[in-house]
């Protein structure tokens, strides 16, 4: 058993790139902890040109019950987050202490901080938000979450197993994102969290887990100057030159253009064609309310 942390993250192999730049990451500031990647994707379809220098755990190995039909009714992206609770079932028979990371992160120092909470916690969720009136738009929280499943720590413990088990069982037959019915993959199930179980420690650190949504009420500038810019998520945001430069150097540009094995592609992601019909469609509206204006 690992005496130090393992961290992982899961991603598909079109966000192998991602992972390995967040193990890039970690290994920098925390050379003595074992980085793990789960994939929620068949092994052998990773292009032969690319070499993984991390540890890769398959989805099926894992032997989730149900793992088909989940393949069958999630999108991509649902069932790489409906799997989070099984591969850290996983991993934390391999040690003490765990932390998950999205794989579109970035650590920027040490977050030795998370396991040294673990010492007295079982389970470390992060808030999407942490001050009042500084969201423009605070109720758009409450709709995809109070905690955000991109960073959470965990400790092996008869209390951690029943809230993985609680948790898994949820993404294995809930696990939809679908807002408007209090649905949104593996992350809402965690607003019960706190009430449900024991030895849960909220970390409120501004400069954790930092993301789109969160990116109003935080000054990354003033993080980095007081050395307390701790990570980064660069999911669904655009990506700095540095980052992408780093992404290019793992073939990014061509994994990304892999299709995952498992699940099914989102009827309602937004494609540059629907991109474009949707904003004719604004013009087109625009027109008709000037025109409305000023000719009648």
């Amino acid at each position: 058993m690992a005496s130090s942390p393992i961290i992982f993250t899961v991603c598909s192999i079109n966000q192998l790139a991602n992972a390995i730049v967040l193990g890039d990451s970690v290994k920098t500031h925390h050379p003595g902890y074992d980085f793990q990647i789960g994939l929620v994707d068949k092994e052998s379809n990773i292009p032969s040109f690319i070499q993984c220098p991390y540890p890769i755990c398959e989805v099926n190995s894992l032997n989730i019950s149900g793992f088909e039909g989940m393949s069958e009714r999630y999108t991509h992206e649902e069932i790489v987050a409906d799997c989070k609770p099984f591969f850290a079932t996983y991993f934390l028979q391999k040690t003490e202490k765990l932390i998950f990371i999205d794989c579109t992160t970035v650590v920027f120092q040490s977050i030795s901080l998370v396991a040294d909470i673990l010492n007295q916690s079982n389970i470390v969720i992060t808030p999407q938000l942490l001050f009042a009136n500084a969201h423009p738009d605070e109720k758009q929280i409450l709709n995809s979450g109070i905690y955000h499943s991109g960073f959470i720590g965990l400790k092996k413990s008869e209390e951690t197993n029943k809230f993985l088990e609680w948790w898994g069982n949820n993404t294995r037959q809930k696990g939809f994102k679908d807002m408007c019915k209090g649905l949104n993959a593996d992350q809402l199930w965690l607003e019960h969290v706190p009430a449900m179980f024991d030895g849960v420690h909220i970390l409120k650190e501004a400069g954790v887990n930092i993301g789109y949504w969160n990116t109003p009420e935080r000054n990354i500038n003033q993080l980095k100057s007081n050395e307390k810019l701790y990570s980064i998520n660069y999911r669904d945001r655009a990506f700095p030159s540095d980052y992408r430069e780093k992404l290019n150097n793992y073939s990014h540009k061509k994994l990304s253009k892999i299709t995952p094995a498992y699940g099914f592609v989102d009827p309602n992601r937004p494609t540059i064609g629907k991109t474009i019909a949707k904003k004719i469609r604004s013009v087109n509206k625009l027109v008709d309310v000037i025109l409305d204006k000023f000719v009648s």
